[in-house]
């Protein structure tokens, strides 16, 4: 075989292609052998299930049997272990004919065609194995179960019933009666035993609810078995007392814990009834066989059903609330950034970005809430507006890199000369302007502007130059020099210029003279 080739490998069902070396040995007969072995334990397994059916219920004399658990090992074996697995479902069910019950090799190989036939055809309407769910998560799922439960019932009944009826050579009016037998034996010990084998198969069994509610569930179960004894023990049958707390666990716990609750209670009652114990006891056959058929259809899709629809409402449920949490948690998140995106809005729209300190914008709005305060208790506030001596020409000299390092060195100086809660912002180039709140008379603000003076004058040193620069500071008192902010701003600028006008690196009170004598510059 030439390197890189592929065989196709079938295991439980499945195939994939695995590549195959140069020089190594084709698994084809491995894989044979594997299918072999397969067949031989499903044909096997029938046999043994059907053996197990015969002998039980020919010893009671109720044949044909009203649950033939074989039918259910059959659609099992060839729609979960793998397809091939139809050929020891034939192997097995012709033993079960010509051995077991004596059927002639022809005849026999006829009934055991149409019993692999059966679940060939059936199994593409299973649903899909899924270990989280199975059949037992959704609605769909269920029926789908059903219709293929059905499908494998009626391929086998219409042949396996027709033969039967042809071999005892009954009236045309028989032939009917037949295929129902047989369509409700194999339904019944499908719906009894295929979700059971699913559920070990799958390992689908979970008792996290029955943990969380153990008390609950001992309770229903101790009403379950006082159910169970009182219908045996009763001369009239009342079997919905048994499904009762069947669908009770169904709904609260889960169709994966109440189906081998029903498969056990259904194995009680039919061992009872044939002990002669119970209200089905002394029921003629036939009456008996529709009894334990209907039971096991009925209770069981009933118990299926129901536990399922409550099963997708948990996880619908569930799901709603991940839903909503995850929204929650998207909307909070969505609105923390709307937040910060406001929050670094609302700091471009009213702080300075390069030096941090509020701007012209956000001195304005402080200070009218500044002097609504002041004006409340009757007190005064000062403003204080900055102007950095000889700026220009250390732009022009050094370089504008210098003039940013400088303001910021000056705003930070600033902040550090006076109180905490006054106010330092940059009205724009080289202006700052200070807000005192809480000043009555000019000594305070004067002790102020000395430190800020005394602060600025120290040198800053940039890329190997040691700068100096100085400020000229004007100051007016609110309410003495105005009621507004561009009142006081405009009588600051005047001391302002005042300051400059005298020599620089000092401040100047608001005096009218002073904006007369601007006034005639």
């Amino acid at each position: 075989m030439e390197h890189g080739a592929k065989l196709a490998v079938v295991s439980g069902g499945s195939k994939r292609e695995t590549p195959v070396a140069q020089g190594e040995v084709s698994p084809g007969i491995a894989d044979r052998t594997h299918i072999f072995r397969r067949n031989l334990e499903v044909a096997a397994g029938y046999w043994a299930l059907a053996a197990l059916v015969r002998w039980y219920f020919f010893r009671y004399a109720m044949w044909p049997a009203p649950i033939w658990l074989p039918a259910a090992w059959a659609l099992f074996a060839v729609g979960y272990l793998g397809p091939e697995n139809w050929l020891g479902i034939f192997v097995g069910s012709w033993l079960t004919n010509t051995v077991s019950f004596g059927e002639t090799a022809f005849w026999g190989a006829i009934i055991a065609g149409g019993n692999a036939l059966a679940p060939a055809v059936a199994a593409r309407w299973l649903p899909p194995e899924k270990r989280e769910e199975g059949p037992f998560g959704r609605v769909a799922g269920v029926l789908s179960l059903g219709k293929s439960a059905a499908v494998a019932s009626a391929i086998a009944a219409a042949i396996g019933g027709s033969v039967v009826w042809w071999q005892l050579s009954e009236r045309a009016s028989a032939w009917p009666g037949r295929l129902f037998d047989w369509f409700l034996s194999d339904a019944a010990a499908m719906v009894l035993l295929l979700p059971l084998l699913l559920l070990f198969h799958q390992n689908l069994i979970s008792f996290e609810r029955v943990r969380r509610h153990g008390h609950e569930f001992a309770i229903t179960i101790a009403i379950l078995a006082a159910m169970v004894a009182y219908l045996l023990e009763a001369h009239v049958a009342l079997p919905f007392l048994v499904l009762t707390p069947l669908l009770w666990v169904a709904v609260r716990f889960s169709a994966r814990i109440a189906y081998p609750l029903f498969a056990a209670v259904m194995v009680v009652v039919i061992i009872a009834t044939m002990a002669g114990y119970g209200p089905y006891a002394t029921v003629g056959r036939g009456g008996t066989f529709l009894i334990f058929a209907q039971m096991a259809i009925g209770f069981g899709s009933a118990s299926l059903l129901l536990g399922t629809i409550s099963e997708q409402q948990r996880g619908s449920a569930k799901a709603l609330r991940q839903l909503n949490q995850d929204l929650e948690s998207r909307v909070q998140q969505r609105t923390a950034e709307l937040e910060r995106s406001k929050a670094q809005l609302e700091k471009q729209a009213y702080h300075d970005p390069l030096t941090g300190l509020p701007n012209r914008r956000s001195l304005e709005q402080r200070f009218s809430a500044t002097r609504s305060a002041a004006a409340r208790k009757h007190g005064a506030l000062a403003v204080l507006l900055i102007d950095l001596d000889h700026f220009k020409q250390i732009n022009d000299n050094i370089g504008h890199d210098a003039g940013d390092v400088i303001l910021v060195e000056t705003a930070r100086r600033l902040v550090s000369a006076v109180r905490e809660y006054d106010i330092v912002a940059r009205m724009g180039g080289d202006e700052f302007a200070v807000l005192l709140p809480d000043v009555n008379d000019r000594a305070s603000v004067d002790k102020v502007c000395a430190r800020i003076v005394g602060a600025l004058k120290d040198r800053i040193f940039f890329n190997g130059h040691h700068i100096v620069t100085s400020p000229s500071i004007g100051a007016a008192f609110y309410p003495e020099h105005g009621d507004l902010w561009q009142d006081l701003y405009k009588a600051a600028d005047v001391a302002l210029y005042a300051a400059k006008r005298g020599g620089r690196a000092r401040w100047e009170w608001y005096e009218p003279k002073g904006e007369a004598a601007m006034a005639g510059k």
